[in-house]
């Protein structure tokens, strides 16, 4: 008898625990008012991956479980699949380099107009101005697109090839991949190089099998696809400074209550924070020469390359890659 009253009050007390958990979870179930998105195009391991990731768990934080966030990766599509995503609203996020949107708006060629900035801080003074307060806005007038945050810092842009690359001429016929971007296909003709237009996904098996010889890319970047396995040389032409981006959909983000827009802008600036913290240039440089990466800096080539890139300027501006007279506000806040 006193064996059943035990094996009773077991079943019951399992079947309150069993209760109070489904209760528990569907507590918490009921608190979430809006599931949404956020979406990168980075392969895993990279840094716009982790910051993307990062974003998700610290919006839900902010918004005290409000607001779920699914976070994907490149399964979901390219950059671009997931830039028109954003558009239709059936992607709420995206986390990326601040010169995709140049397929949207014009005057984000200046991201990718190379040497057009010389330093992060020269990019900070743009990123500041009204003129690119401006952009935002007509971008997201446009496109349904807002830019969120653009904090995250990238390292410069290099070239990695199979050979050396130690003057001007070796860049005459080099196969180079470069992105559906149009002003890189410009840059690097001008140059000199045979272009081919390669998923970046798709590079290392490209260069194995010999459909290019080169690519450029972030070093953080390349880090993280390990392109420099195959083409183990580095040429330090840093001909690009860049930034991440955090952009939303503009209805989403409109139809929220003032303290979860508050809490979405915080949560994509931290993102950007977090992605500064995984970036150690003088690290991630000695893992690259520990695996054999022979580094080429040469600052006579790269100025050779800044001028030939100088003259090409006035001609994409005549073409309407940017709006009229951008080039020069630009190279004006250097001084």
């Amino acid at each position: 008898m006193k064996t059943r009253v035990i094996t009773i009050f077991l079943i019951l007390a399992m079947v309150f625990l069993f209760s109070s958990q489904v209760n528990f979870s569907y507590a918490q179930e009921s608190q979430v008012e809006f599931k949404v998105s956020a979406g990168n195009a980075g392969g895993v391991g990279s840094e716009e991956h982790q910051a993307t990731q990062f974003f998700g768990k610290r919006l839900e934080e902010l918004s005290k479980g409000r607001i779920k966030v699914d976070t994907f990766g490149p399964e979901i599509g390219d950059t671009m699949s997931q830039m028109e995503r954003v558009m239709e609203g059936v992607q709420e996020f995206w986390y990326g380099d601040i010169s995709w949107p140049a397929n949207l708006h014009g005057d984000f060629n200046m991201f990718v107009m190379a040497f057009a900035f010389n330093s992060q801080k020269h990019m900070a003074k743009f990123l500041e101005s009204e003129r690119w307060n401006s952009i935002c806005d007509e971008l997201t007038e446009k496109t349904g697109v807002k830019p969120l945050a653009w904090n995250g810092t990238r390292l410069p842009r290099v070239v990695m090839s199979k050979k050396p690359i130690l003057s001007v001429e070796d860049f005459k016929g080099l196969k180079m991949r470069v992105p559906p971007v149009p002003i890189y296909e410009d840059v690097w003709k001008t140059i000199g190089c045979s272009t081919h237009k390669v998923a970046w996904g798709e590079i290392y098996v490209a260069l194995t099998g010999g459909l290019i010889e080169s690519h450029e890319g972030s070093i953080d970047g390349i880090w993280a696809i390990r392109t420099h396995e195959v083409a183990p040389n580095m040429v330090r032409t840093d001909h690009i400074l860049s930034r991440y981006i955090m952009v939303v959909n503009n209805e989403f983000f409109n139809n929220l209550p003032e303290d979860l827009q508050e809490a979405v802008i915080q949560a994509a600036n931290d993102a950007g924070d977090y992605a500064n913290s995984l970036i150690d240039e003088n690290e991630l440089m000695n893992r690259y020469r520990e695996e054999g990466t022979r580094i080429i800096y040469d600052e006579k080539l790269r100025g050779k390359l800044q001028q030939m890139l100088s003259d090409l300027a006035p001609i994409l501006e005549k073409r309407g890659m940017w709006s009229e007279g951008l080039y020069d506000y630009v190279i004006d806040l250097a001084q």
